[in-house]
This record gives structure tokens, sequence and C-alpha cells, in this order.
């Protein structure tokens, strides 16, 4: 792995704090996810909801950073989307910590409860 030479420093910081924003958002929307997604959903459902979500924070977070119209929302979703989608298969999945947050977040279940 290289290191983060002078050269590569100034091309992040020229990517503006909007687009680091958007990468830091997209980088950890998988743990949020984690915490609503169920893994008894079909991986249609889980798809569809992760998407969902991913246009709401979109959608807020260029409504807070002052780019907010259809193009701005439109690479907004798309910066947010690639970056966590990739985060989540190179490292939160393999990890185990994306997967542990939703076992240990069930949601409607009858965790804890007695059956008859």
């Amino acid at each position: 792995m290289e290191s983060l030479d002078p050269q590569t420093l100034k091309a992040l910081a020229d990517l503006g704090p909007v687009a680091l924003w958007l990468l830091a958002v997209g980088f950890f929307s998988p743990l949020v996810i984690a915490v609503i997604q169920q893994s008894g959903w079909s991986p249609r459902k889980q798809a569809i909801v992760a998407f969902l979500f991913y246009v709401v924070v979109a959608t807020v977070t260029a409504y807070l950073s002052g780019i907010f119209s259809t193009a701005g929302v439109i690479v907004a979703l798309l910066v947010i989307f690639v970056t966590a989608g990739n985060s989540y298969k190179l490292l939160w999945k393999p990890t185990g910590v994306a997967p542990a947050i939703q076992a240990a977040t069930p949601i409607g279940s009858n965790q804890g409860k007695h059956e008859a």
C-alpha cells in the first residue's frame, strides 16, 4: 500500500469538503443499514431498503451541503452508493462487522419472548 504523498493529499483536498463528506457518509452507511435490515428479509427487499436509504441520505446531504438540485442529488447518490457498496463488500462484510450488527439488532422479532 502506498503512503499518502503530498500530491495525493492535494488531490484529496481538491475534492472539497462536500465530496469528502459524501465519501465518509457512503463509507459508514452500511453500518446504519445493518441496523435497519433484517437477515430474514429476501435479498431483493434488503437491496430496496438499502437503495431507499441511500436516496434519502443523498438528498439530505445534498440539501445540507448546498448542492440541492437534480444533478446534485444524483451525484451525491452515485458517490454514496458506490462508496457504500465497496466499503460493505471489501470491509464491513468480510470482517463480520455488518453481519454482527444485523444479527444483534432484530427489529420486530420475537427475540427475548418465550413461545407457549
